[in-house]
């Protein structure tokens, strides 16, 4: 009988593994969703019946609070059965087991206005990287969006990010993030990368206004040529 591979393995009971919080209280709620407001919020399609498919939903946060906004036409996987189980356990009961790299044949029919793509494509092998962002770009409707957030290694702190997760398995900069979104057959014209600020109290505030000043003293150095985002992940929208 064949063994597990590591990733397999992680997988398969990613948020016990990982350590990660599988209910959703009334007080994270609140710190989740208005952390969601202040990074996704301008990205978010104007209207509520819009198909939004959430690839690699995780635990569902991002799919609650798209339903607490107001969402109606609301889909999404992932790959975990036990991150599965835990979106269903939450009402969630659209989402299902799905490979992302699949994403062409999953519900084919359906043209998609948004698709989030939170935290995922460092968890694939960079020669899966462009192929995925191809199905995706081939699933959305003229003007639909892919957002995307990824660890950011321009960030002093990215690389800890980077290797604080097994089942990471390459890393972008902003540039390397562009150049990756081109090649997938986005134009330059519809990409914005930007910094995924998301504090929401007076502390995360303060430690953003740290960062910020520690990300110019590392890299003054390096002149124009500097990385601009310094927060530990990259938000991206490369609309079709």
């Amino acid at each position: 009988m064949p063994q597990q591979c590591t990733q397999e393995a992680i997988l398969e009971r990613y948020n016990t593994v990982m350590r990660r919080e599988a209910g959703l209280d009334p007080s994270s709620r609140r710190v989740i969703f208005k952390s969601f407001s202040r990074t996704l919020g301008p990205w978010l399609p104007l209207d509520k019946d819009a198909l939004i498919l959430d690839v690699a939903c995780g635990e569902g946060a991002l799919l609650a609070f798209l339903r607490d906004r107001g969402y109606t036409n609301l889909s999404g996987f992932d790959l975990s059965p036990e991150n599965v189980a835990i979106c269903q356990q939450r009402g969630l009961v659209f989402v299902g087991q799905y490979n992302a790299l699949c994403l062409s044949e999953f519900q084919p029919s359906d043209e998609v206005d948004t698709i989030f793509c939170l935290d995922l494509i460092e968890h694939l092998e960079k020669e899966d990287a462009v192929p995925f962002l191809r199905q995706a770009y081939s699933r959305l409707k003229k003007g639909g969006a892919l957002v995307l957030q990824t660890p950011n290694m321009g960030s002093v702190v990215g690389l800890f990010h980077r290797y604080n997760d097994l089942t990471h398995e390459f890393a972008l900069t902003e540039d390397s993030l562009l150049s990756l979104l081109l090649t997938a057959g986005f134009t330059p014209g519809g990409i914005t990368i930007r910094p995924a600020w998301n504090a929401t109290t007076m502390l995360g505030y303060l430690r953003e206004a740290y960062l910020r000043i520690l990300h110019l003293a590392v890299y003054l150095s390096e002149g124009s040529s500097r990385p601009r985002v310094p927060t530990k992940n990259l938000l991206a929208r490369a609309v079709k």
